[in-house]
């Protein structure tokens, strides 16, 4: 996964373009990065490990074709090898892509087969493999597009072209139009102060791009007429992919995310992982913050397979937990950055006992892959605001399809159980892509009732948990003390702290409908502020099965806490005192 921006032009362009471009596209990807360009016949290749806004690409050269490629780590170590672009076996081809490929284990042990040579452990490497010695680029192009599975875009250079091929499967790719040259991107923002207008490549589309010629086709070969947009976006919001703070962008990159999540997860390593957890002798669930949440969520699913996990904050887990873990024990530790150090420490304790370690990160060669025994990686993409929204989503989905493949050691689930849930959850990010404005819209309207000093959020069941993270997220981007409880436990002495206009918002339970409505009549009657969130409710959540509501009931949370913080000129991205990495 990553972000993708090229030239082709009539004369030589700076190649320092596209380390320009790049920066504005690091929220797709900042663990490495590279530049490949054509010159006298030969490609000359860049690249560095880190972020690439703060180790530069130094390329002092010009050139007529370039490509270049920030990278998110989620097949393949952040390493140099594994950095974008990659190459052929006679290095004649250069190519970047962003997205996953779901059958490119296949296709690779039949290309080392056939004698190609790989460097990198990525799925992306098999494309320019698959592509090599051809005759006919946009026909192999399309033999590409019809044999690999996947959500992908890529763009690709071949010695002795000067042409850009590129190819849509999924995954963004714009065409910036200018007299003198075509530029590719994965977004529209990223081309303002050098396009004024861009195609728009349609899905499973094949794109070849000359200086002064743009030709698009489908599957079958046939030319198509693509949709033409104009770039305006103000410079200082290009690099939040054209929203004003990251935390909305990533907020509204939850759909996407589900399914990147999802078909990120590999069989072997599933298997792996449930085969693991199924054998223990015990397992606890650690995590800090919105990863614990995740994983207060995850033992209702774990539950309903016969596995009993226990959910301990990784800060507290040393002091309750560690005296009886040995071996046998299981540990799944959460963390989105793989860096926490709570999480961290824990594990290192743990191990130390002889526990097994099942790391959950969306972070591919942070701390806490490298200690786990088996990881699986969350896939959300970079998270650049530090109120954490997509990962939590995308944590949801991997502890998910995790107790499905444990049932199937039960004898709990079936194989059709995790067909379905891949089907429900492609169902739930097509109704948020379409809900998102709306919810966006009634968030805005009803943040104006919870400028207090203090709110409850409240609910039950399997959205318990839910109510936990909505008060994180308000104290997080709206700096306001919440406090989020179990919907009974409301009525159990918290309730008297509320008076007239005091702001509670409840989350209509999966399970207690009953307990639900006599909250609702309670306050009422207390005449406090009532903000309720369901299918009908104050503002709407998305209809989907009882385990993914909590998908769903999180999007409204968060969007109310992200307008309050607008409405209070927060500095939402990076509240005060806080990192996306707690190391102490």
């Amino acid at each position: 996964m990553g972000g993708i921006f090229g030239f082709v032009c009539k004369d030589p362009n700076e190649v320092s373009i596209i380390t320009r471009g790049l920066k504005k596209l690091i929220y797709r990807g900042y663990d490495s990065a590279g530049i490949g360009y054509l010159k006298d016949d030969n490609l000359v290749i860049n690249k560095i490990v880190g972020n690439i806004s703060k180790n530069e690409i130094n390329v002092n050269d010009k050139a007529k074709v370039a490509i270049g490629h920030t990278r998110y780590a989620s097949r393949g170590w952040p390493t140099l090898e594994n950095a974008h672009p990659l190459t052929d076996c006679n290095g004649k081809i250069a190519l970047v892509m962003d997205g996953i490929l779901d059958n490119y284990e296949k296709i690779r042990d039949d290309l080392i087969a056939k004698g190609h040579k790989f460097v990198s452990t990525t799925d992306t490497e098999v494309i320019p493999h698959l592509l090599e010695n051809s005759k006919d680029y946009l026909d192999s192009s399309l033999n590409v597009l019809k044999r690999i599975r996947g959500i992908y875009s890529l763009v690709f250079v071949i010695v002795g072209i000067d042409k850009i091929f590129g190819i849509n499967s999924g995954q963004p790719l714009m065409i910036g139009l200018t007299p003198e040259c075509k530029y590719v991107s994965s977004d529209l923002p990223s081309l303002s102060g050098i396009a004024e207008n861009a195609i728009v490549m349609p899905e499973n589309t094949i794109a070849v791009i000359s200086w002064n010629e743009i030709k698009v086709y489908n599957t079958e070969g046939n030319e198509v007429k693509p949709e033409i947009k104009r770039v305006k976006y103000k410079e200082e919001i290009a690099e939040k992919g054209g929203f004003p703070h990251f935390m909305l962008k990533e907020i509204y990159d939850v759909p996407q995310a589900l399914i990147n999540s999802y078909n990120s997860l590999m069989e072997k390593y599933l298997s792996l992982a449930s085969m693991i957890l199924y054998g223990a002798k015990n397992v606890y669930v650690i995590g800090n913050g919105t990863s614990l949440h995740a994983g207060l969520i995850s033992t209702y699913y774990f539950s309903e397979v016969g596995l009993n996990v226990n959910v301990v904050s990784a800060a507290e887990f040393p002091y309750y937990a560690l005296e009886n873990v040995t071996t046998g024990s299981v540990i799944i530790a959460i963390s989105q950055s793989g860096e926490t150090s709570d999480v961290i420490r824990s594990v290192k304790m743990a191990k130390q006992r002889g526990a097994v370690i099942l790391g959950v990160t969306n972070s591919v060669g942070s701390r806490l892959a490298l200690e786990s025994n088996v990881y699986l990686p969350i896939t959300a993409g970079p998270e650049m605001a530090v109120p954490a929204t997509k990962t939590f989503t995308s944590t949801i989905v991997v502890l998910k399809v995790l107790s499905l493949y444990t049932g199937l050691h039960s004898g709990r689930n079936s194989r059709s159980d995790i067909n379905s849930l891949k089907t429900e959850i492609e169902e739930l990010a097509k109704q948020l892509t379409v809900s998102l404005p709306e919810i966006e819209k009634e968030a805005e309207k009803l943040a104006t009732k919870l400028d207090k000093e203090s709110l409850y959020v409240s609910s039950s069941g399997i959205n318990y948990p839910v109510a936990l993270e909505g008060a994180l997220k308000f104290k997080e981007a709206s700096m306001i003390h919440a406090e989020g409880m179990q919907l009974g436990e409301l009525l159990h002495g918290p309730i008297v702290l509320t008076n007239k206009g005091y702001p509670v918002i409840l989350i209509k339970p999966a399970e207690a409908e009953d307990l639900y409505n006599k909250v609702v009549k309670s306050i009422k009657e207390r005449r406090d502020v009532i903000i309720t969130i369901s299918e009908d409710g104050d503002i709407k959540s998305v209809k989907t099965t009882r385990d993914l509501t909590p998908i769903s009931n999180v999007i409204p949370l968060q969007l109310l806490a992200y307008k309050l913080g607008v409405r209070r000129g927060l500095p939402i991205d990076t509240p005060p005192g806080l990192v996306k990495a707690v190391i102490v």
